[in-house]
């Protein structure tokens, strides 16, 4: 039954081919074709059906504008992923862009209550990464704890404990950028008893900014046998710290008030030490008056009216110009190992100093010659440019 009502269709059900193209036509909601569209369609139906195969009647004007229509929809999403394509571009671009600036790793060191973590906090605010009310709220905690002249140390200090006690633990962490450089502060805990903190933090800087207290008395406990003025230095020229920018603060204190003489002095005891340390002073040492506390002589250069006979650079200015050998990315990979804890799998911790590592690297653990077969995961601070490569 199917078949005959197929077979014997009435007859005004299929119109001839010229009365429907007529009819499609002369529609009002019909769009109309192209002349380069109907002749790509043309040719289309003519290579599908063959070249020995007899051309096939043309199509109807409402199968033309449906392949109008894909063709279109083709065209726009193809315009719409070169837009993609091209915004993606333009951000890789940019992060090159702002990726120009070179990083180092800055710690800083010295004895306890030099003012560490407060020249730290202060730099932090004066390059607008702290912004007022966090100041303002860490000025209330501080006066709470009776401890006025905390609250900058609180930028860096962020353990409870630390902030009761006033000493720092762990090395804190943070970022901060001049106009050429982008910068990590490394905040190493001052306190002997705490030594392998400071060592970890040590280990990862290519600058050593050493923090001495000019207060009388304060400079002359950490320079003396015991103190840790001494070991750290020895210390951060043993784990690599090449640079190091010897920084005299607390200038504004009372005892001092910016003393030429107090500054001299200090800057004749800590040179033959320097140098004993294997520092070359000319080269590798570079000795600036600071006051952490406000700010003076930080990011810009003093007034003369508050220190006469100081013309040199300003502690960013320093920062900024040092020169240190660069890295070879493509050379082998050296990475001095620090530490290492097991949390699925063993994790160790270190600074590349030469070469390029990523994902699924075989690597080689000297001197054992331990062989790592498969590198699973890493984690990169604060290098978007070790990030892409992965």
């Amino acid at each position: 039954m199917e078949h005959d009502a197929h077979a014997e269709a009435p007859p005004h059900a299929v119109p001839p081919p010229e009365v429907a193209t007529v009819d499609d036509w002369a529609r009002d909601d019909a769009e109309p074709m192209s002349v380069e569209s109907g002749v790509a369609a043309a040719e289309l139906t003519a290579a599908d059906s063959g070249a020995d195969a007899p051309l096939a009647p043309a199509p109807s004007a409402a199968v033309a504008a449906e392949g109008v229509k894909e063709i279109q929809s083709s065209l726009q999403s193809l315009e719409l992923k070169t837009n993609v394509a091209t915004q993606e571009g333009a951000h890789v671009v940019e992060d090159d862009v702002d990726e120009t600036k070179r990083h180092l790793n800055v710690v800083f060191i010295g004895h306890v209550d030099a003012g560490k973590s407060t020249t730290g906090g202060q730099i932090l605010f004066l390059s607008g990464q702290v912004d007022d009310r966090t100041i303002q709220k860490y000025e209330k905690e501080a006066k709470d704890k009776s401890r006025e002249s905390w609250y900058m140390a609180y930028i860096m200090d962020t353990n409870e404990e630390e902030r009761v006690k006033g000493k720092t633990v762990e090395v804190g962490r943070a970022h901060f950028e001049t106009e050429h450089t982008r910068f990590t502060i490394l905040d190493a805990p001052g306190h002997k008893s705490y030594v392998p903190n400071m060592i970890s933090g040590a280990s990862q800087a290519d600058i050593g900014v050493l923090v001495i207290s000019a207060r009388k008395g304060e400079f002359e406990t950490g320079y003396e046998r015991g103190g840790q003025t001494r070991e750290h230095v020895l210390l951060a020229k043993t784990l690599g710290v090449a640079k190091l920018v010897v920084v005299i603060n607390k200038m504004d204190e009372p005892t001092v008030k910016w003393s030429k003489e107090r500054y001299d002095e200090i800057e004749a005891k800590m040179v033959p030490f320097l140098k004993s340390s294997g520092y070359n002073v000319k080269k590798d040492v570079q000795f600036l008056p600071i006051s952490g506390l406000v700010g003076t002589n930080m990011k810009t250069r003093m007034d003369k009216s508050i220190c006469s006979w100081w013309d040199g650079p300003c502690l960013f200015e320093v920062l900024d110009r040092i020169e240190i050998p660069l890295r070879d990315p493509k050379g082998p990979v050296r990475m001095p190992i620090i530490d290492k804890y097991k949390d699925m799998g063993t994790v160790v911790m270190g600074k590349i100093e030469a070469g390029t590592i990523r994902e699924g690297d075989s690597l080689l653990i000297m001197p054992n010659k331990y062989v790592v077969l498969d590198l699973l995961r890493m984690f990169v601070s604060n290098c978007p440019e070790l990030r892409r490569r992965m």
